[in-house]
Parts: C-alpha cells; structure tokens; sequence
C-alpha cells in the first residue's frame, strides 16, 4: 500500500474529532448550562481550548505527511508525536468517559494509519 494513500485515509479519519467543538460544544452547553454568564463564558473557553489540541495535532500531522512525501528524516519525529498525542487522547477518552467509549474511535482510527503509514514507508525503503 503506497504510503501517501494511508496518509490520506488518516488525515480524513482525523478531521473527526477537530470538527468535534462544533457538534459537541453546543450540546455540552445545554447539558451544564450555568446561570451565571460568566461561568458559561469560562465553560466554553474551557471547551474550546481543550479541543484546540486536536486542531494542532492535526496541522502536525499534515506537515509530516508533506515532510515524508520528500523523504525528510524531520518527518518522522513529527509522525511519532502525532501518534503519541491521539493515543494519550483516546487513553483520556476511555479513561473519563467510558461510556462514551466510541468517542475514541475517530482519534484511535488516526493513530493506527500513522502507524500504518509509518509502516508502508518504512517498507517501502
């Protein structure tokens, strides 16, 4: 399998849990609802924030997919990193929320193509 076809397959699996804030944020919102305007403010701040991570994540993980389509040794750092920080986050989301374990999917699905990924170009050398 060419490596630039699991790169792809893992970026799209990983655009889930960036567009996660727009879907989950509002609903979390209902759910706690603090009166206090202030404290709903901080809420969503606090949310938001959080889910910038996976913002990040994603950029890394598209510019070791750009590093690696020219064989840059940069890449690799990068990709292992990518990888580290969606199974540190699908840890998190089993960890606290088991019950929505499937939460987890997307961000788990991510980091087993980077490993995929890393596989096919490590093979392809």
């Amino acid at each position: 399998m060419e490596k630039g076809l699991v790169w792809a397959a893992a970026i799209c699996v990983a655009i889930l849990p960036v567009l996660y804030p727009v879907l989950g944020v509002p609903q979390i919102m209902r759910g706690c609802s603090p009166r206090d305007l202030y404290w709903r403010r901080r809420l969503r701040l606090n949310l938001m924030g959080a889910h910038l991570g996976m913002f990040l994540n994603l950029g890394l993980a598209l510019a070791a997919a750009m590093l690696l389509k020219y064989d840059s040794p940069l890449a690799w750092p990068l990709i292992a990193l990518a990888a580290v920080i969606d199974l540190i986050y699908t840890a998190w989301i089993v960890a606290m929320t088991p019950r929505d374990w499937w939460h987890a999917l997307p961000t788990g699905i991510a980091m087993l193509c980077y490993v995929a990924a890393c596989l096919a170009a490590y093979l392809a050398a």
